[in-house]
Formats: structure tokens, sequence, C-alpha cells
């Protein structure tokens, strides 16, 4: 017979284990597994020890009571309890810090990967997917960490107090089992595997998070268009959809819940009828047992429910390795090392450089052309043509499928690519400014530049007089993603952040597109100075700038038109 298929949850069970184990390591876990046996073994221990201190009280009329026998076995008793509670104290801490830790490197590996990811790659990524896995998926695989170790616990604890109980009663202990295997097979036809509904549940949580994202970076063309109640009824959609999932989820667990205290009860009473009208137990021994099942019952229907939480949050684990296949998968090679990328300082050469986009469209198709340091070179052409695309090669985002791009004679094969980039400075049309102050955003760039190397920077870019003008100067808030400023001044910052690099390649991707004639012509003068000392290629349309050049390249559909000197 052919063997049948692994189960889902087992397969993602060790998955999941194995990130824990590349997480925490042999060590962390074994800690918390020695943990869990020492707290264990005491509360067994300490429930073993309180048949004989029963005795000594003289309960059930066996003997008279021995007051000094009693005092010492009472506190072996509360000693046994505080060293376990100490225990407990000393896993739960452990495991929360483990818990932590898992969490981080999760997130922090998926950070890496996305900063390390080749540009293409990237591109045909979501990013609020990936705002989602970071932030919400590796919270659920978090809640995993910590019912897998309540799961440990359960697994510790319960073998000890079953065996306590086989050895006060053995009958008795197999009578109750076998009512309460009864009982879960019933409750097991009640419910139902949360697993299924976990995965729906992170699509939901995912899509959602999606739309809310696209309404806060796209409100302003939301208003624009009147589609408030379009947007708002869409994500509105996303969150009943959401909740119609959950409340299957809670119900079912509720159910099961239920069931299972209820189960837990009979099984109680019949333990207790049959311990003290059937087998006819000494008291003291009695109440040991008839506590040790109270225990017994409270860990296992604990480790069920635990269980079913488990399985609802297991399938994160399919999304976040997904997007973490995926960011791998397109990770950029390791630099070149020995074979390292020239400073440039002659000529950038475009030979043959075709790039194709994954349906097979040439988007440049057989480009050749040299820049030569210290020049400036406008790019222009009608939408479409490949400008953004020439500007990407140039700047070392991504290698082109065809022909080559060499610097001095050194070939830019992918593995110089970030090389290369420590060269280059890129500002594109629509600049991303960080939440941050004006200071933070140009120190990005120049971690180490001090103030006058800052205001020389903004000088250059023409943008010095605006920021002496702010209230808290290069320490005023720029707003989210510069919201703060109007479009020219987030451009003429960007220019100042490049700038700060000291790049051997400037890139101006439609740079000077949102600046007036005036903040333009500053900018060119100051770019002018950059003339022999930087090389800047500038994708533009304005006149000004194409004047400004010593090179201008017209490109059409993926091809160069013209390309001919100016100065």
């Amino acid at each position: 017979m052919p063997e049948a298929p692994p189960s889902p949850i087992a397969a993602t069970a060790r998955r999941f284990l194995a990130l824990m184990r590349a997480a925490a390591g042999g060590r962390g876990l074994a800690i918390a597994a020695g943990l869990t046996l020492a707290g264990s073994l005491a509360e067994g221990v300490g429930l073993l020890l309180l048949v004989p201190v029963l005795h000594l009280t003289g309960i059930g009329g066996e003997a008279a009571p021995d007051p000094r026998a009693l005092v010492i076995g009472l506190g072996l008793y509360v000693l046994l309890v505080a060293a376990g509670a100490g225990v407990v104290a000393a896993r739960t801490l452990h495991v929360a810090m483990e818990r932590i830790r898992f969490v981080d490197r999760l997130r922090g590996d998926l950070h890496h990967a996305l900063l390390h990811v080749a540009w293409p790659q990237f591109q045909r990524l979501r990013g609020t997917d990936l705002m989602h896995a970071i932030l919400g998926e590796t919270g659920r695989l978090g809640m995993c960490h910590t019912h897998f170790m309540t799961l440990l616990s359960t697994a510790a604890t319960v073998p000890l107090l079953l065996a306590l109980v086989l050895f006060l009663s053995p009958t008795l202990t197999l009578v109750t089992l076998g009512i309460a295997a009864v009982a879960l097979l019933l409750i097991r036809r009640i419910g139902r595997s949360g697993f299924g509904v976990g995965v729906q549940i992170g699509h939901a949580s995912m899509a959602m998070t999606a739309d809310l994202s696209d309404d806060l970076a796209g409100l302003r063309t939301v208003k624009s268009l009147g589609a408030e109640a379009a947007r708002e009824a869409r994500l509105i959609g996303r969150i009943d959809t959401l909740r119609r999932l959950q409340r299957v989820q809670i119900r079912t667990q509720a159910i099961e819940q239920a069931a299972l205290m209820l189960a837990a009860a009979l099984v109680a009473c019949a333990a207790i009828l049959a311990a003290t009208l059937w087998l006819r137990l000494p008291l003291p021994r009695a109440l040991v047992l008839i506590m040790a099942f109270a225990r017994l019952t409270q860990r296992a229907l604990g480790g069920l429910r635990v269980w079913r939480q488990l399985e609802a949050n297991l399938p994160a684990i399919h999304l976040y390795d997904g997007l973490l296949t995926r960011l791998q998968a397109g990770v950029e090679p390791p630099s070149a090392g020995a074979h390292a990328l020239p400073q440039f300082a002659s000529s950038l050469v475009f030979d043959k450089v075709t790039l194709r986009t994954p349906d097979g469209r040439a988007a440049l198709d057989e480009v050749s052309f040299a820049v030569p340091y210290g020049a400036v070179i406008a790019v222009t052409g009608p939408s479409g043509a490949g400008k953004s695309t020439l500007a990407d090669l140039a700047a070392g985002l991504m290698p082109p499928t065809g022909g080559t791009l060499s610097v001095d004679g050194a070939v830019l094969t992918p593995e110089r690519l970030p090389d290369w980039r420590r060269q280059v400075a890129i500002v594109p049309q629509d600049p991303f400014l960080f939440h941050d102050t004006v200071r933070a955003n140009l120190k990005i760039a120049a971690p180490d530049a001090d103030e006058a190397q800052l205001w020389e920077a903004l000088e250059a870019a023409a943008i010095a007089g605006f920021v002496r003008s702010l209230p808290g100067g290069l320490d005023s808030a720029v707003g989210d993603r510069g919201t703060a400023m109007s479009g020219g001044e987030r451009q003429r910052l960007a220019i100042a952040r490049a700038l700060l690099r000291r790049p051997r390649l400037l890139i101006l991707d439609e740079a000077t597109s949102a600046l007036d004639s005036g903040s333009e012509t500053l900018v060119l003068r100051a770019l002018e100075h950059l003339r022999g000392r930087c090389t800047v290629l500038a994708i533009t349309h304005r006149e000004q700038t194409r004047r400004a050049a010593d090179i201008v390249l017209e490109l059409e559909d993926g091809r160069i038109r013209a390309l001919r000197p100016i100065n």
C-alpha cells in the first residue's frame, strides 16, 4: 500500500521546531526542558509527601497527631513547594526571554533578506506583505513559541502525575483513564482542527493590512477621486471576512472547551465515588489522590486547549517561510572581494546593454555609449523610452540581461554591483525622506559628516536658506515621508543628501522636475561646480538642464535615437 501523505500540521510543526532550534540553539531548549522537569518533580514529590503528612494530622482516626513530626513534615512540604515555585519563576523568565529572542531572530532574518535582495526581485513583491510578515506573522509565531513551551511543560508534568496516581491506586487510575479516553473520543467528534481556519485568517489579515496601507499612502488620490465610500466599503468587507473566520475559530474552541470541562467534572465525580465507596481508600490517601487527579485533569485540559491555539497560529509559518524563501532566492551575490572595483576616474561604458522584463519585452535594446568622468550627461526621451531603466542600470541596482557595463575597463558583474553603488548617489523623481529631522535625513548618507559639511551640501542644493528659516533648523522634523515640506523642498534636500556622499556618479532621475525655474537654476549652478569632480547623469525633460549638459542622449523605445555633445 502506498504511504499516507504527511500531515500538514506535522510538517509545519517540524519546520517550526527547526526554526526554534536555529534561534535558541540546543542550549536554550535544554535549559527550558531541565527547568520544566525540575518543577514537575518538585510538584510530584510535594503531593506524594502529603500522604504521610496527612496521616500525621490524625485524619481518618488511624493515629493520634504527632505535633513534632507534623511540623517537620509540613516544613518539608513548604520547602518543596517553595523550590518548585522558584523553578517555575526561573522557567517563566527563561521562556519569556527565549520567546523574545525567537521573534527578534525571525524579524531580523526577514529584514536582512529584504535589505540584501536584488532590486528586480524586490520590485515583484508587495511591500505590505513584507510589513505584515515582519510585524504580524512573526507575532503569531511568537505565540506558537509560548504554546510549544507550555506543551513541553505539560508533557513533563502529566507523566509524573500519572505515575503518582498509579502508585496511590492503580485500579482507580485505570478505571478513571478508561472513562477519560471515552470522553475524549466523543469530544474529538465535536471539535475540529483549527489549522485550516488559521491559514485563512493569515491571508485575510494580510489582505486587510494591504488595503489599509494603500489607503494611508494614497489618501490624497482617494479624496481627489471621491472614492472614500468605496475604499471604506472595501476595508469593511475585509474586516467582516476576518471577523467571520475568527468567529468560527473561537466558536470551535469554546464548544470544545465546554465539553472538556464537562468531561473533567464527570471523571472527577467518578474518581471520588470509586475512591470512597468502592475501593474504600484511607482518607489521607484518598484526599491526595483526588488532589493529584485534579492537577492531572487541569494540566491535561490546559494542554489540549494550548494545542488548539497552536494549531490556529502555526499556519503563520507558511506566510513567513514563503516570503523569506522568495527574498533569499533573490539575494545579491556577495561582494567581489579580491576583484573589487577600481574608483571611477576615466569612463563609464555601456556596450550593447540590453534589459528584458520578465515578459520578454526589451526595456533597453543594445544601448552603447560612453560617459567620461566629470561630464554632465542629460538623458531625454518620451515616457516609456527606457530612461529610468538606464538610470537603474547605471546606479548598479541590477545587472543587464545582455551586454556589459564597465567602469574604467572593469566589467560591472553582479558581484561588483554593491562596490559600485558605494561610488554612486541617486536622487529619484519622488525622493524618500525618513520620518525624522533634517539632520538625520542628511546623516544617513554620511554618518560622520560634521555640521559644516551638512551646511555645505545644503548650500550646494540651494536649500540652506529654507532650512535656516525652520524653527529647529537642522533639527526640524520633515514629517512622514517629508510631508512637512513641498515637493521642490523634498527634492533639494534629497540632492543635498546625495552630495554628502561625495559620489563619483550622481544620478538625477527627474530630480529637478518639481523645481521652479529659479530653484532649478540654483541647483544647476551648484552642479556646475561638480563638473570635473563628479559625473552627473540627469534624466530630464527640462530644456534648462539639457543646455547645462556636456552630452545629450535621446532614447526612444529602448534604443538610442540621438547622442550628441552640447558643450
